[in-house]
This record gives C-alpha cells, structure tokens and sequence, in this order.
C-alpha cells in the first residue's frame, strides 16, 4: 500500500529530500523550497481532503542586508559565478528537533551562491508567512576568519580580502546527530537533555568549521535573536601537486583542490563520562576523518586520518547507518565504481573492515540513499540515481562486515515504475519515458521511505512551460503493514512522527470499526515497550532546593521533567491519548487527562516556595493546590465514609486508579505551609467582564458565578481570559498559555510583589533575598566561556549557561532592568520562578506529547 503525494517543481526537478523528526519532508527545487506537513488532526478514510499540506518557502530570496552584493572575483579566486548566481537551493538538512520554536527543528538551507542559512517557523509551522530566514551561518565565519586567516596560507596569490572570501563561502555541511541519553528515557516529543547544535560546514578554502547555533529556544529566552559562534576550525593538508593556483588553464582549475565537497557526522557512542563521534570529509582525490570527543573538558578534534584510493568529487553521498555499538559506526561512500562500507573504530577512525559492491556500472550520480536497519538482523542500503533507477537491477544492498549483497527490488521501486506507465498511457508515449528519481528520505520511525522522481518523455522534446510539469513524492512502506504493526522501533521521534506511522497502520491492517478499540490498547502497549520511562531519581536527588545547596535552572527543570513529565503512570495515560487521536476514536480520555493533570500537581508541589516569589507564579501554585484538593473530594464521595482509602470499584477496571488514590500529602507540616494550603483552597479568579468569582470546579473549562465561560490552561490551570496569548497543541486541541504571556506577566508582576516583600520585610526587621538568574558576560559580550574550546553538546537541557564559574543560579539581592546590555549584545535577565520551570520542563503537550502552535 502506497500513499502518493504530487507537488509543483519548477521545473520539475529537485536536488534534495529530507524527512524531519516532526514528520515534515522538505524539497528543495530550482526556485523554492516544499514543505509537506500531514494532516494529523483527524482520520478518515473516505475522505477527499489532501492527506499532504504544501507550505512553499522562498529561500533564494536575499535582501541586500543579508547578502551585500558582491563585485567580482579575481581569475586567482577561480569564481564560480557565487556573485551572480540565481541562489537556487542545492542541499537542505533538518536539525535536531528542540532548536526552533516550541522544541521543533530548524532547516538549514544551502544555496548555489554558497550562503547556508537557517529558517525557523514563529507561531504556525504550516503557514508560509510564520517561515523567516533566522540565521546566515556565513556571517559567523566571515566574522571569525577575519581575526583566524593567518593559520594556513593556503592560495599565497590572493589578498587577505579574497581568502576571507573563499573560507566564508560555504560548499558542504552537516549537523551534529543529537547526543544519546545514558539513561533509559522516553524521547517520544521531547528530551530530557537536548544538548548543544553545532553544524559542520566546508569552506572554499579546505577549512572545515565547526559553528555553534543558538536560538530564544535554546538560552531559556534570555537571548531574544539567533546567534552562531565557530568553535574550531581545521585546516585540510595538501599534497603540492593538487595546488597550481598559478596556472592559467581551465583543465589545471579543475584539477585543483580547492573545497571539500562532502562531509557527514556520525551518530554519538558514549564512552564512560565522554561521548565519542567521527566527522568524514572528501577531497578530491581521498576521504580523512577525524575523531570528535565531547566531555565536561569541552569538545576535542582528533588527527586526521586519510583513506586513500576512495574518490568523491562527483559522487556521493555519505550515509552513516543507525546501528552503532560501543566500538564500531558503519559507513557507507559512493564512488564512480560503486559502494564502499566501512567499519570504522571510533576510538582511532580506523577502518575494522571494508567491502565494495558495484552499482551495475551506471555513469549517473546516486541521487539518494538512506538506511534501513529497523527491526532487522542486517541492515539494508536503499540506493536510487538520477537517470538509471529502474533501468539497473540494484536498488537495495543488505550489508554485513564484510560482504554486500543486492536484494529483490524494493516496493518503492515499483512504485516509480507505476507512475511511468500511467503517464505513458495519459500520453499516448508508447512506453518512451524516462524516469529521473531525485532523491530518498525515511520517516521518523524509520518505517517508511518517501521517493521523489519525475517522468519525462525519451523520444520527443517536452514541450510546455515550466509550470507545467511537476515532480511526484511517494510514501511507502519499507515492509509489510503487519510486520510494522509487531513492533514500534525506539527511535528520536516527535509525536506527530509517532501520529503518522500509527495512522497508517490502521489505514492499512484495520477493516472494521469495532476493532479499532482492541487497535488503540495494542498500539499503547507497544508504545510502552518502545518508549520506556526514564530512570527514577535516586535517593539522594531531589528537585527541592535550599538556600545552602541551590540548584540551577537547567537541573531544576531536568529534574521536574523526570518527576512530572515522565511519570509512568502518565506515559501510559498520554500513548492513549495519542493513539485515540490517531484512530479519532470517540470515546472520552477525560479520565486519562485527569490523571496527568493530577499528578502533574503533585509533583509541583515538591518545587521549592521561594521558587513562587512572584504574584503570577503563586497564582499557579494555588491552582495546582486547588486541583488537588478538587480531586480529593472528588475521589472521597466515591466511597464510604468508612473505607475512604479504598479504591472504588468503578475505577479499579481503570489501570491508573491505584495511581489515582492515593494518600493527601501531609504539605501543611509547618505553619506557613499551612496559611498557604488555605488560601490555595480558597482563592478564586475574578471575570474580566463582571468582576464575579471563578471556582475552580473543573479542570478543563472555567465559569464566573453570572456564567462567562473561559477555557482552561492545561498547564497552569488558569482561565484564559484574552485572546493572542493561547498556544495550542497541535494533535488534540489543548489550550496552553503562551511562552510570551508568561514571561510577561512574570516580568509585569514581579515589581509589585517585591514591592509588597520589601514594605513586609522592612515591617518585620529582616530581607528578604531574591532569586535571578545573572549571566555573566565578557567584554565581547558573549559568555564567559563560550570560546572555541568550549563547544558541542551540554548535559543540560538548553545549553544556556546561566553561570560559568560556579554551575548555578547566582543569588542575588541587586535587582538589574529586565534586559542588560553589553557591548552592544542584549541578554535578558529571568527570573527563576515555579512558572517558568513548570513551562520550561512541560515543552510539548503533557496529554498527547504533540508540538504546540500558536
């Protein structure tokens, strides 16, 4: 069974493919890049509504402030027109997710006038105009080579002016894989350490660069812009004869190495305290790596290491597999004589093991390969080229140590050779077609394969404007629907790449609306297997903190997340919500919600007090007092007066009523806690209209006593009382605060409240000390330890580094502006609040884990 989508390319052509961890595919064609964004909010079969929404994206388009124009290279500097290119896009890569908004990933886009920039979406991920161009990754090079151009002479014709030139141009790249958790985590929509986003970029000048990339997302919102920083930098040694910068002929030019045309990072293997990784570059003449090492030291390059004899420059591409141990990474090249794996050590980058296969001698360039290594004893290289896709019999290749075998065609092979002959038969051709397969791409599971060719005429010239004629992306299954349905592999999936695999599935393997409940339970219970809770805290952590031992920010909110939003309990709870999404299955999740909720309040009880130092903050925690509270009672007139502590047995068939009752924390323990649970039971919202109380009597919805209704944040549970201040989660609908409203109303009400503390602790002879979080900055105005030697990925969530000199909030009674500016660089000074680590650590849905909009 094969899901089919057509898109407009112009003309008709696409140079690449890339299916992101949020279920986005993007194509990058000659005058725009695609977005395909499924349609995830309801299922029907019979439907006639287009399964795929298309978002174009204007990248070739640069203003004159993001790319000056450029005068004319020297014949030394061997200009390949970057100055008057049309900027048509040649490479795209998604990132990680968690560095756009809302922990989605951002797109990194590579243009022909070698200028590699990073789009992001604001508030709605599926209108074009919420798509922005956030960063140019050359600006940052171009920056940090005007002070690091002295290392290497390289080209001793050219001027310092034009060297700075090529090493800012950009002609190949890749991101850092997201680092791999120790721990056994659910990382199903979100993570408990996200890490740094370090993006590997090649130069014009044999420099491979290795630039940091930052966002509001990733510095907590203490940064309001994008920001890119370079790391490090290695330069590339060359044998004397591949330089003839001399020369003046057009055969010598090209001979010349003068770029480093492929690079590609491995996935990360933890090694004790240390996460080890390979970065693979081609020359024109060899492939070299270099081993790449992350520790609390910082990040470290190792020598190079040169394999002679594998030839690149026309070929490609490089494709690491996804089955890694603690000692090997699996590679695969594409020269002009074939495929060459290797096993590389990733101690030394060494090569274990090496193996070749031909590609049945086609003098077309491999246009996409992907790995397919779910569930299967021996993983399998799917392989497609421009021109000779179905006319050579090897499109998959199983691979072992030492041996690579071609298999039977694939099915979405099949699926190419279908859509020539319709369009052979709509055309009256007679079978003279020609079929160009553009590139490959999995989805987030690794379940699914999307293929992007075009048919054409072989014997005629195709006439027709541009607009025209159009490219065509297919989704197939990589196995049968059934043998999917066994088992869900444990993958860096979002929830709505989750979403996708379970619609299909049930497209596919359900005939009968009655079996879709019995679908649903199975589908939760293989969830659960594949993503299993994280590892509990230990006796001695605890997300409570004390003036004495403060915790920092970050912690705080890693800590909160494997409380509260990794509860086994909740995991359950929130893969039935997903899987009722998906199957759009009538039946209410009141009572899953519920629960989630429940102990979402639970947990941020255990926050520290003082964390609720604004009006906004304690306003939260008094409704979470009063959920509880409004559970409670709910629960106790369920029972006998007698038997209070019993389960009912209307919800002992629930799985979650064990974790439903259970004992009231003893939280008035001392005096001041108990004033605290009292006016939490007590205090009400005001309505905006009538200025009538709000009981807090439902979870879900909230009603004055005259009967204005509101909704109810699923976060915070307060009334949502305006309009422009609500994100929404993008599967099931829930209303959330937005990030913005919050910050707000935390910045807004703070100076009150201080106030109100100040006149209190003036009164009663003793002040009061209050939490912020400073961050240090140099005269550069960058952090203080942000350097080259500083890098890669961070054991905290963010990456943000709140304090380098200690690891932790500073405390501090001086009270700065809410934002601080130094050296022309503006970075906000937050506050540590319970609403700002409730926010922080719940970044996607806590009742169906999907991404927010809005």
């Amino acid at each position: 069974m094969t899901d089919v989508s057509e898109l407009r390319c112009w003309p008709s052509c696409v140079d690449a493919i890339d299916w992101s961890q949020d279920g986005i595919i993007a194509l990058a064609s000659d005058e725009r890049v695609e977005l395909l964004f499924p349609h995830t909010v309801s299922f029907d079969r019979d439907q006639d509504s287009a399964q795929w929404q298309h978002v174009p994206l204007q990248v070739p388009w640069f203003t004159v402030e993001e790319s000056p124009i450029k005068e004319p290279a020297p014949l030394a500097n061997y200009s390949i027109g970057e100055e008057i290119s049309a900027s048509a896009p040649v490479a795209i890569a998604w990132s990680p997710i968690g560095l756009g908004k809302h922990r989605r990933s951002a797109l990194a886009a590579l243009t022909a006038n070698l200028v590699l920039s990073i789009w992001a979406a604001g508030v709605k991920p599926q209108e074009a105009s919420s798509w922005d161009r956030r960063l140019i990754i050359n600006n940052a090079l171009s920056e940090y080579f005007s002070s690091n151009i002295t290392d290497d002479p390289g080209h001793d014709a050219l001027s310092l002016g034009e060297r700075l030139r090529l090493r800012s141009r950009v002609r190949a790249f890749s991101w850092a894989p997201a680092l791999p958790n120790p721990l056994s985590s659910a990382t199903m929509g979100t993570r408990l350490s996200f890490g740094r986003y370090v993006i590997a970029t090649c130069t014009d000048d044999n420099v491979l660069a290795l630039v940091s990339v930052d966002s509001p997302t990733t510095t907590y919102g203490a940064e309001q812009c994008w920001s890119a920083n370079v790391l490090a930098h290695v330069v590339c040694t060359l044998d004397a004869e591949t330089m003839c910068p001399e020369s003046s002929f057009f055969e010598d030019m090209l001979k010349q190495q003068n770029h480093i045309s492929h690079v590609s990072w491995s996935p990360w293997v933890i090694r004790g305290d240390s996460y080890c990784s390979l970065i693979v570059y081609a020359t024109n003449e060899d492939v070299r790596a270099r081993v790449v090492t992350y520790s609390h030291d910082g990040l470290k390059l190792g020598d190079e290491v040169v394999y002679p004899g594998i030839e690149m420059r026309y070929n490609g591409p490089m494709k690491w597999s996804h089955i890694v141990d603690d000692t090997t990474l699996s590679l695969a090249l594409f020269t002009t004589t074939g495929i060459v794996h290797l096993i590389m050590s990733t101690s030394d980058a060494s090569i274990v093991l090496r193996s070749s296969h031909g590609l049945d001698e086609r003098w077309d360039q491999v246009s996409g390969a992907v790995w397919d290594s779910n569930q299967l004893p021996i993983p399998r290289l799917h392989v497609s080229s421009l021109l000779s896709t179905l006319q050579s019999p090897t499109a998959v290749v199983e691979v072992t140590g030492s041996h690579v075998k071609s298999l039977d065609l694939p099915s979405w092979r099949d699926q190419i050779a279908n859509s020539a002959v319709l369009f052979s038969a709509r055309n009256d051709l007679k079978g003279n077609t020609k079929t160009k397969v553009w590139g490959l791409a999995t989805s987030p599971l690794g379940d699914f394969i999307a293929t992007c060719h075009s048919v054409h005429p072989s014997d005629m010239i195709e006439y027709g404007s541009p607009n025209d004629r159009r490219g065509t992306v297919a989704v197939s299954a990589l196995r049968q629907y059934r043998q999917i349905r066994q088992s869900f592999p444990s993958r860096d999936a979002s929830a709505e790449g989750v979403l996708f695999t379970i619609k299909k599935l049930l497209q596919n393997t359900v005939e009968d609306s009655e079996q879709i409940p019995a679908f649903v339970a199975e589908m939760v219970e293989k969830l659960a297997q594949a993503y299993s809770p994280v590892t509990p805290l230990g006796d001695h952590e605890t997300v409570l903190a004390t003036v004495d031992d403060p915790i920092d920010l970050d912690m705080m909110v890693k800590r909160f997340k494997r409380i509260a939003f990794f509860n086994p309990q909740s995991l359950k709870d929130r893969y039935t919500i997903l899987a009722s999404q998906a199957c759009d299955l009538k039946s209410s999740c009141d009572l899953q919600r519920t629960l989630i909720a429940y102990r979402l309040a639970l947990a941020s009880q255990e926050l520290l007090l003082d964390l609720s130092q604004t009006s906004f903050s304690t306003d939260v925690r008094n409704h979470h007092h009063q959920l509880v509270s409004l559970i409670h009672t709910l629960m106790e007139s369920e029972v006998d007066k007698s038997e209070s502590t019993r389960v009912p047995e209307a919800m002992e068939d629930q799985d979650q009523a064990s974790d439903m009752i259970v004992a009231v924390p003893e939280t008035a323990t001392t005096e001041s806690e108990a004033v605290q649970l009292d006016i939490a039971q007590s205090t009400t919202d005001s309505c905006d209209f009538c200025a009538a109380p709000i009981p807090f009597a439902n979870l879900f919805t909230a009603a004055c006593t005259n009967g204005h209704q509101f909704p109810r944040c699923g976060l915070s549970f307060l009334a949502i009382k305006a309009p422009g201040i609500t994100k929404y989660c993008g599967i099931c609908s829930t209303p959330f605060l937005s990030e913005e409203y919050v910050l707000a109303q935390e910045m807004e009400r703070r100076v009150a409240f201080e106030t109100e503390q100040d006149d209190v602790s003036r009164t009663n002879g003793r002040p009061e000390d209050t939490a912020t979080i400073q961050v240090r900055t140099d005269e550069n105005g960058t952090d203080a330890h942000n350097n080259a030697q500083e890098s890669l990925p961070d054991d905290r969530p963010d990456g943000a580094k709140p304090d380098q000199h200690n690891g932790t909030a500073t405390v501090s009674t001086v009270e700065e502006g809410p934002e601080a500016v130094t050296a022309g660089k503006t970075r906000r000074t937050l506050p540590t609040t319970l609403t700002r680590v409730l926010f922080l650590a719940c970044d996607v849905c806590i009742y169906c884990g999907g991404k927010f909009v809005g």
